[in-house]
């Protein structure tokens, strides 16, 4: 049965049309709307006897509101609320590292594997697994035929798989015996340990699950977490329940109950009346910080996070020209951006097309904003009256359409003229990798080096092509550090591979391909009355992405 409550709240979803508000004024008025609906969701909560909160005090029960992840499957999709999911049914051989109270991105501990060894050579990794680790479900012992076929699934591109790229340095993987698993590498890879932690490619799946579901493991998910999947309600609910057999111990919440409330309106209105314990929001405006801290409620920020940026594809007219490129660039205020979306320390202008806190991070120099000369370059480039561009599509969730919106009409005081096309999020990831907009409005993040993300946003053999099936994040089409990131892959030195990135950056800077707009932490509004977490909510750079990064450390207090 649907919850009452969210169904009283989700049924009042809010339109917006015609010309788009800022984001200050469609929240206000959001919640304004909202809140006349609240005392009828309230009465319908009493009246029906089923609100998440009295069940709660039966069970240890966490409610999540969210939006409805696109698949459960941790190998397949690169959508936030769905790596978020992910963390509480899986994990990988190793773990990021808990170091005086805070998770670091930069070093590992021990998770699934218990030890490993690394040949003289660097190049042959050999792990340890834990004995007795239980897969969900009665899927039986986690071996190393489970960890070969996690790998080799992405590595052998598997249909839906989207991290293949972060284990293209792996040769070989041997199953020496069931708790033995020897993985040889192409050559030595500086952050090898890193790419097996439990975060994207390297959460570990069930052989036996994935074999005899088949297509349904996507909604029939098998992992070694502490949480394992009970069912889903599509556009409800997921339920998670504890797993009594997670190697490291029985979580102390009994289930996670994760309900799809796409606005962050509604989430409000379920956070402060009790009916939500945890949010996780499209976009952490001002607004919205400001109503979680006078309900009481934290925001617990975590980071890295991801970073708001543009590329700009530079094969195709008009941007095939590094004046138009440069034109863009000049067109766009990007404090003013961050500013309008993420006032004070909500979030930081971005300084770098590698993010801060990832091992090779330097700061680059970017066209300061100037429309005039952007206007000047344009006419040089041999388009005296501007351009437009027709059928432009963004995405209709997240920061996506306030940034697009915002950028629009700075690009158009240029002479950039966007005709835009607001398209569900999904739509928006298929169109983008079918190259149908000439820039790309994209956030994400990745493991914290230099490598990956690089590897993933600026390689040549992640440029997305619809006639072979590539749905790589190369949205510029560049190939200027190709030959760079091939050589931070096989150095040794550290000093060395930090030169490496930077003249990568360098090169970037010259060519104009991709301007950032803002880094900004992953942050979900909690109610401390409810929720525990064992750190800080606010303790800088260094922890994990979408979520929690050790969800079995959260505790229910009443």
């Amino acid at each position: 049965m649907i919850d009452p409550a969210i169904t009283t709240l989700r049924s009042f979803r809010i339109t917006e049309r015609g010309t788009p508000m800022p984001s200050h004024t469609r929240l206000r008025r959001s919640l304004m709307l909202v809140t006349a609906l609240a005392a009828l969701a309230i009465a319908a909560l009493v009246t029906l006897g089923g609100p998440p909160a009295a069940e709660a005090q039966r069970k240890k029960i966490v409610n999540i509101a969210a939006k409805e992840p696109d698949t459960l499957d941790p190998h397949s999709s690169t959508l936030g609320q769905s790596q978020a999911i992910s963390r509480f049914m899986f994990r990988g051989l190793t773990r990021f590292a808990i170091k005086d109270g805070k998770v670091t991105t930069a070093e590992v501990e021990p998770d699934l594997a218990e030890s490993w060894t690394l040949s003289p050579e660097g190049t042959i990794w050999t792990f340890k697994l834990r004995k007795g680790v239980q897969f969900h479900k009665g899927f039986g012992e986690l071996t190393a035929e489970d960890v070969k076929f996690s790998f080799e699934r992405q590595i052998k591109k598997a249909p839906g798989t989207r991290y293949g790229v972060n284990l293209d340095v792996i040769k070989s993987i041997e199953v020496v015996d069931p708790y033995t698993v020897q993985i040889a590498l192409t050559a030595y890879d500086p952050i090898f340990l890193l790419r097996m932690v439990g975060y994207q490619q390297g959460y570990i799946l069930s052989k036996k699950a994935v074999e005899k579901q088949g297509d349904q493991f996507k909604w029939n998910p098998v992992g070694t977490g502490p949480f394992y999947f009970e069912r889903h309600a599509p556009r409800e609910k997921i339920v998670l329940k504890a797993f009594d057999k997670f190697y490291a111990g029985r979580p102390q919440i009994d289930e996670v109950h994760w309900f799809d409330v796409p606005e962050d309106a509604t989430k409000l209105i379920g956070l402060e009346k009790g009916t939500f314990d945890l949010l996780y929001p499209e976009a952490v405006t001002a607004d919205f910080a400001d109503q979680v801290k006078k309900m009481g409620a934290v925001i617990d920020r975590r980071g890295p996070g991801q970073q708001e940026r543009f590329y700009i594809n530079m094969t195709k007219p008009p941007f095939d020209d590094i004046r138009v490129r440069k034109a863009f660039m000049h067109a766009i205020d990007r404090k003013a951006i961050k500013e309008t979306m993420y006032p004070g320390d909500l979030a930081k202008v971005a300084t770098s097309c590698v993010p801060p806190g990832y091992f090779g991070h330097v700061p680059m120099q970017f066209p300061e904003h100037n429309p005039e000369l952007a206007k000047k370059l344009l006419a040089e480039a041999g388009y005296p009256n501007g351009i437009t561009i027709k059928n432009y599509f963004i995405s209709k969730s997240f920061f996506y359409p306030k940034v697009l919106t915002l950028a629009q009409e700075q690009l158009k005081q240029a002479g950039i003229n966007v005709e835009l096309q607001v398209v569900e999020h999904a739509t928006y990831h298929e169109n983008i990798r079918k190259n149908l907009n000439p820039f790309v409005l994209y956030g994400g993040t990745r493991i914290t080096d230099a490598d990956a993300w690089l590897s993933l946003f600026f390689d040549g053999k992640e440029i997305p092509d619809p006639a072979t099936g590539n749905k790589g994040t190369n949205f510029a089409h560049y190939k200027g550090i190709d030959d760079l990131l091939h050589a931070g892959r096989v150095e040794r030195d550290v000093k060395k591979r930090a030169a490496i990135y930077a003249e990568a950056q360098k090169r970037m800077e010259r060519d104009l391909v991709c301007l950032p707009i803002s880094d900004v932490p992953g942050q979900w509004a909690r109610n401390p009355k409810r929720v525990s977490t064992p750190f800080a909510a606010d303790y800088g750079e260094f922890s994990l992405h979408y979520s929690y990064n050790y969800p079995e450390l959260l505790k229910v207090l009443n």
